[in-house]
């Protein structure tokens, strides 16, 4: 990607999801984005057909903006094994319909998320073993599934998920970490909250690190997620400079991409406007830009 700016991404979250893929697309491209990560909203193999699946990736050409993956994100640490299967079959699906479209980079959790109406509480529904069982037999199956279409999964380690930080995404590491599938999404905020260094885990992380993301942390974890928040970008704990030069550190020269989770301030001062958010979002982008190593901005 030609230029600093074609690196800066935003994930089409939010109220975004409730728009046409063509809206969405010309508001980021007007707004500066050079990227786009679409979510289930507007790439659902499960719900859409062919021609409503290429609508997202029309749009994004129309526009001149990439698609730098598909965010599927569902919890497979699930008791029932059926539906467990049918989490992995629809990682797989809506990676194959993204292959055809020239994208092979599909964002995904482990689970348990907290923040989802019925997720299993570890360590009281289920022992902390029988979680990590039924999640690395999924694993297994979404990646041998993923490796045999040419995609990737780019595991984003992430609060209240058996794989948070460091040392937990150890555990896939070891198991998956030689498999052509297996990719990591390093979102610094999760790892910031739980007080890793930053710097040492991206060059640990570097050769598996396929996308990233922009959002910052305040607080401390804790089991309901009410003790830390998302808060604008810059407000928090993530050291961006440090962050910056790790990556290019480890030579990373792809998107990064806003996912804004600054919730209450998005419902209150911004009206729950998308487009205020990602707005807002590209002037912090902007500003952070003089933070930029010289390697990353070619």
């Amino acid at each position: 990607m030609a230029g600093p700016f074609k690196r800066w991404g935003f994930l089409a979250a939010l109220d975004y999801e409730t728009w046409p893929a063509e809206r969405v697309a010309q508001t980021l491209a007007a707004q500066g984005y050079g990227a786009v990560e679409w979510t289930l909203a507007h790439f659902d193999p499960r719900r859409m057909n062919d021609a409503e699946l290429d609508a997202a990736f029309a749009a994004s050409r129309k526009h001149g903006i990439a698609v730098s993956e598909i965010v599927v994100q569902q919890d497979l640490v699930c008791a029932d094994k059926a539906e467990r299967a049918r989490r992995v079959d629809l990682t797989i699906a809506a990676a194959k319909a993204a292959v055809w479209r020239d994208v092979n980079l599909i964002n995904v959790l482990t689970g348990p998320n907290r923040w989802e109406t019925g997720h299993v509480d570890v360590g009281q529904a289920m022992p902390e073993g029988e979680a990590w069982t039924l999640l690395l037999d999924a694993y297994a199956r979404m990646l041998d599934g993923l490796a045999e279409i040419g995609a990737v999964a780019a595991l984003e380690p992430c609060w209240g998920g058996l794989a948070h930080d460091f040392h937990s995404t150890g555990v896939l590491l070891r198991r998956f970490g030689s498999h052509p599938a297996f990719g990591i999404n390093f979102d610094p905020s999760h790892f910031a909250l739980a007080r890793d260094d930053l710097s040492w885990v991206i060059a640990e992380l570097g050769p598996y690190i396929r996308h990233v993301h922009i959002k910052d942390v305040a607080g401390m974890p804790g089991r309901d997620g009410k003790e830390f928040i998302f808060p604008l970008i810059g407000e928090g704990l993530v050291d961006w400079q440090a962050v910056f030069t790790a990556l290019d550190a480890a030579r990373y020269r792809g998107v990064m991409s806003v996912e804004f989770e600054s919730y209450r301030y998005y419902r209150t001062i911004l009206k729950s406007d998308p487009a205020r958010a990602s707005e807002l979002s590209m002037q912090q982008l902007r500003a952070l830009e003089d933070l930029l190593p010289e390697g990353m901005r070619a």
